[in-house]
Formats: C-alpha cells, structure tokens, sequence
C-alpha cells in the first residue's frame, strides 16, 4: 500500500484514493457503494466474436423467408433474394436496423402504470403462461367455466406481490386447438391490472389484441407511448421466418408494440451442440428480425428471447433442467446488453411434473441465474411437465423464491448505521444485541419466509407434516378464497367481450 501520510491520502490496493476523514475512517472516492451480486458470462472480446459470427452467417449464407411482404421489403433494400427465398443481408444494413431499436421501454398495466420498464440495469419477473393448467388446478376449478378459470388463475398472479407482469399462451396451436381465445385475454385484463406478455395464432388475432389494448389504453396513441402488452414471434430454428410469424412481426414493426423475437435452439437437433454455436445461429436470426422490421418502419422495441438448451433425454423436446439453459441464456443477455437490446430470460420453470424437490430446484436455479444475468424480463415462473402445463402451486412456491432472490439482490449496505461500529463499542465483549433498539429498528429488513417452513423437526411434525406443495395449495386457495383484483370499468369490459366475440 503507498501512504502519503503528509497529504492525509492513501492508496489502497485497488487503486482508489482514500481521505482520511472524521473518527478513526476514512472517506473513500470514487467507490461503488452497495455492488449488486451480478453473474456475467462472456468477456467483451467474446460477444464481439460471436456478434461479427453472426454478421458473417446472416451475409454469406443467409436466412430463408416465406412471406411475400417481407421479402418484397428485402428485394427493395440491399439484401440478395434468391428465387428460393433465401435471404443474405449485407452487414451495413443489419448494423442500420440493430441501431434504430430503443434501448428504453416500458410496458404498462392497465390503469396506466409503467410497471415493467426494459431499461438499464432494471428487470422484471413474470408468471405463466398461465394457460393450459395442470390436473390439480382443473380439478380445483372444474365448476369454473373456462373463462372464470383464467380470471381466477389472474387473481393469482395479481395477488402475488413479485411478480410484474402476466403471460398468455405464448406459442399457441391451430384455431381452437388449445382452448384459447381473445375473449380469455379479455379474461387477464379483468383479474389482473399488470402489464401482458402475448402470443397469438396470426396476425389478424394480433390486431385485435391491439385494437383491444388501445381501447383499454385511451387510443393508439396512448398504446404507442405506453404499451400493455409485449408480442411473442418465433423464428424456427435454424434460420427460418414463417410466413405467418413474419405477418405478426411486420404489424408489431408497423404499430410499435415491443415484439419478442424468439428462437428455438435444442442444442444436436435445430442448432450445434456447443453453446457457442446456438449463441451465434440465434443471434444471427435475431438480426433478420432486425432489419425485416427496420424495413417495415424503424424503431419497433426489440426483445430477444427464446430457449437455447439441450434436449431431454430421449425426446426432442427442451430440457428446462439443464444447466446448459441459464448458461446459455445469460451468455445471451451479455450479448444483448451490448446491443442494447431487451432479453427474455426463462425461469421458475421445471421438467417435473408438480410442485416437489426438483421443481423447487429447477426453478430457484434458474431465476436466480435469470436475475443475475440482469435480463429485462424473467419469464415463466409456474411452468411444470417441461413448460408444458401452468400449476398455479408453483406460481405460488415461485413468488417467495423471487422474493428471497430479490433480498439477495439489495447487496449489503456499508452506511455507517449499518457497519454498527458505535454499537458494537457499547455492547463490548460479551455484551448481547438482542435487546438493543438497532436491533428492533433493522431485524425488520430480513426476508422471513411464509411457505418455506425453517423450524425443527418436532415443531413440522406437530403442526401436521406439512410439505411445501401443501402449504403452497393452502396459499393459493386463501388467495383465491379472499382477493378481489382492481376493478375494471364494467362499460369497457363488456366493449372488449364484445370485441373478442364479434372477431374471434
């Protein structure tokens, strides 16, 4: 350590400068006070790597595209259009498209607060899908007409206190294929005020999720500025836009709504089996995305998004328990911080097939590794049976999970209250803390569990052996039992049922 003792500065071993300052500390200049637990996994070096990779694929050998529109917008640009519509974009272009997204969004609940802001150093946690439901909740509910199942699981999630926003079925099937509809959207909106995460068939139905969310949000104009809902579009992995998921990202580009564009990498089967190689192949449709939308009207709010893992054993379906998933995803946000651009990350999902030991650490696994990647948006908290089924249990044991993650996150705060240093003078050696009042005034800032039982095993076993499933149900039925969501105004309740039913 160098020591100018005559000029009262040190130097410590970080090279920050130190004054001497006050009683027996020093005042510390330019630290970062508080750090917040992060987990970066690529070097700067390594995302430029696997962004210029992603250029070379997208300009050499191209993407494919099967939408008339879409490719009528690439012929008119600088992009090379084959009769087989393969697509190759020239780097210009793609550095164009990728500058003119915003690198700040919000998507608002529907009494008009900016509830879930992508910006900087600022996330978001969100339940769901919470469509299809697993068998315990059916059976719950089985007097419940369908729309009256989804406003209740809506109840749910507005009840929970951690979550931020709410998802509808994000990949959904064929028209009536999986009991979805426009009227159980509607659904959402009157059982929970927060800001959606949307999917739909095609782009008609995506219209009328706009026309529907601009109703709720006073005009277009109002949903231009404060948007309700984010849209889903997926890429089929490797390298193909569908015709039906172009229409969909040419209206998000079209009317500014914030757009997921969404691959599909299973490490062997769509994509490499390296995790660099599903970085660069999805980051390279991400850039067709870019410039497709670009071209339609620039600025449309981009989100990657998406699964890059392996496959389940013997299926070729995405392995949720994988640590090749939060891995992968938050090499993904490295990337997409340096672009600047949103990142959905899965978590608080799980390939078993209930709420149990392997649910409980797949999904605290991947939301903690969701939070500390920093992603915009954590996705997909209550998922079981490999995402496929919602169980509103899970969304339940997943909200006190995201809490115990987020008093994780406050860091540890070095204010002299709480360094406690006059304290710790008065009490002296073998003093006690357990009556003092700094210890009322801050035991208060501890996370103290509500399903999580910590006590022995003689106090769980006189208090019936609970599980964590069983005390998760017990919650989930008071919340259903008592909660009443905001109200929405009866007369534009009935406009958007109307709606949904005159289109659906």
């Amino acid at each position: 350590m160098l020591c100018l003792i005559g000029a009262g500065i040190f130097f410590g071993n970080n090279g920050n400068a130190i004054t001497k300052e006050g009683r027996g500390g020093y005042m510390k200049i330019r630290e970062i006070v508080q750090t917040t637990p992060n987990f970066q996994v690529l070097s700067e070096d390594e995302v430029e790597r696997i962004y210029f990779d992603a250029l070379g694929i997208i300009e050499s050998d191209g993407a494919r595209v099967d939408s008339q529109p879409a490719l009528d917008l690439l012929r008119d640009s600088d992009a090379v259009v084959t009769d087989t519509n393969l697509v190759r974009i020239p780097t210009r272009l793609v550095e164009t498209a990728l500058r003119w997204h915003p690198k700040k969004m919000a998507i608002c609940s529907r009494n008009g607060e900016r509830a879930v802001r992508l910006q900087k150093d600022e996330l978001a946690f969100g339940a769901g899908p919470i469509h299809p439901l697993a068998a315990v909740d059916t059976q719950y509910l089985s007097e419940k007409s369908a729309y009256e199942a989804v406003y209740d699981t809506a109840r749910l999630v507005d009840n929970l206190a951690n979550y931020d926003f709410i998802t509808g079925p994000l990949l959904q099937a064929p028209e009536g294929g999986d009991g979805w509809s426009p009227e159980k959207v509607v659904a959402m909106m009157e059982g929970c005020k927060k800001p959606l995460l949307l999917g739909s068939r095609n782009q008609k139905e995506l219209a009328l999720l706009y026309q529907m969310a601009s109703l709720v949000r006073g005009g277009e104009n109002e949903f231009r500025l404060s948007p309700l809902f984010a849209h889903y579009v997926q890429i089929d992995t490797p390298l193909t836009l569908s015709g039906v998921e172009a229409e969909k990202l040419l209206f998000c580009a079209e009317k500014g709504i914030p757009c997921v564009c969404a691959s599909h990498a299973i490490a062997g089967i769509t994509a490499p089996s390296t995790t660099a190689g599903m970085l660069v192949l999805t980051l390279a449709e991400t850039m067709l995305a870019s410039v497709i939308s670009y071209l339609k009207k620039p600025g449309m709010p981009l989100i990657r998004g998406g699964l890059t893992t392996i496959p389940q054993p013997c299926e070729d379906l995405a392995c949720y328990s994988a640590p090749e998933l939060p891995l992968s995803e938050a090499a993904n946000t490295d990337v997409s911080k340096w672009l600047g651009l949103g990142m959905l990350f899965p978590g608080g999902i799980t390939n078993d097939q209930q709420v149990g030991q392997m649910a409980g650490s797949d999904c605290t696994s991947s939301l903690y590794y969701g939070f500390l990647s920093g992603a915009d948006m954590i996705y997909g908290a209550g998922l079981v049976d490999s995402g496929r089924l919602a169980s509103m249990d899970s969304m339940v044991m997943c909200n006190e999970i995201i809490e115990m993650i987020k008093q994780i996150g406050k860091g540890i705060c070095t204010d002299p209250e709480y360094l406690a240093l006059e304290l710790i003078e008065s009490v002296g050696p073998g003093g006690e803390y357990l009556t003092q009042d700094h210890t009322f005034q801050y035991w208060q800032e501890w996370f103290r569990p509500r399903l999580i039982d910590r006590k022995g095993y003689e106090s769980w076993e006189a208090a019936g052996k609970k599980t964590l499933r069983d005390r998760a149900m017990e919650k989930r039925r008071q919340i259903l039992d008592e909660h009443v969501p905001e109200e929405m105004d009866p007369k534009l309740v009935e406009e958007l049922r109307s709606l949904a039913a005159s289109q659906g």
